[in-house]
């Protein structure tokens, strides 16, 4: 029987993410899709960088320098596709998409990691992804499968696939990593690495995000604060816990999206939104209390 601490672990880590996506729409989302995934990571960089003060460093393996190479590549396009949906996507309509997660993951653990996930396990990610069916309930007029179909059909929901495609592999790959250091070592490790991968592109970008770190740094420390909270919870929680189980109960950060989306933005078929990720909700319990 797993121990529970990592439902902590994961709610954490979905309420800074949900957190840190509602911040970066209202205050930058007037920034291209490279300018925010830069801004993000360069306040969460610095707000990490107090950890390595008394974080030592494992002896690291050729494993886990393999798992961050192969990773990299693919977090920078999940990235930019999570951004592009972000900016141009209400917030209650996006960050759902990112329930597939869980899905592939399914495959991606099995493949990467040799996890095997009983039935309640795998009743419960279904139940995740069948929420976003309620998401979209009202493309439904154009027929029972438009729900699903709108998935791919508009480009928000389509972007945010694509990246939750690339998360399922980044999140074994991370796994990978994690078990061939420390989780709070990788967390620090990896936004550091990945943020300065993403810098060296910043002289050739048509998007100068400069300015925009000196014009609101409350807003970007907050962001990065929130950020940094969820990349510790997500790298302790998947050391304790089957790397799809983890991201399902994060992806608990849809249902907090849809309440920002909602009280914050105003934003349409709140009902419907919230309808589907309590859906995920109860996906989430089928794996927590059965899924083990």
């Amino acid at each position: 029987m797993l121990s529970h601490w990592w439902v902590l672990y994961g709610l954490g880590a979905a309420l800074g993410l949900a957190s840190s996506d509602a911040l970066m729409k209202r205050w930058f989302s007037d920034l291209s899709p490279y300018g925010m995934t830069l801004l993000r990571l360069l306040y969460t960089v610095a707000i990490l960088s107090v950890g390595w003060w008394w974080t030592p460093v494992p002896d690291l393996s050729w494993q886990f320098f393999l798992a961050v190479a192969a990773a990299l590549p693919l977090e920078a396009g999940a990235n930019l596709l999570y951004m592009r949906a972000l900016r141009s996507t209400p917030l209650s309509v996006c960050a759902p998409m990112m329930a597939f997660t869980p899905l592939f993951l399914i495959g991606a653990g099995w493949l990467l990691l040799g996890e095997k996930l009983n039935f309640w396990g795998i009743l419960g990610i279904v139940g995740i992804v069948w929420g976003s069916y309620l998401i979209n309930i009202q493309e439904q007029r154009r027929g029972w499968l438009a729900p699903w179909s709108a998935l791919w059909r508009l480009p928000g929901p389509r972007w945010m696939l694509m990246a939750a495609v690339l998360y399922s592999i980044t999140s074994a790959l991370g796994k990978i990593a994690v078990l061939y250091s420390s989780p709070t070592f990788f967390g620090l490790f990896y936004p550091t690495v990945f943020g300065g991968a993403m810098l060296a592109g910043y002289p050739w970008s048509s998007s100068k995000p400069g300015r925009m770190l000196l014009k609101r740094p409350i807003w970007g420390l907050l962001v990065g604060f929130c950020l940094a909270v969820s990349i510790l919870c997500h790298f302790h929680g998947i050391k304790l816990a089957p790397v799809a189980y983890l991201i399902a109960v994060k992806r608990l950060s849809l249902l907090f999206s849809v309440l920002y989306g909602g009280f914050f933005f105003r934003e349409e078929h709140f009902g419907a939104r919230f309808a589907g990720a309590s859906c995920m909700t109860a996906g989430v319990v089928l794996i927590t209390g059965w899924g083990s």
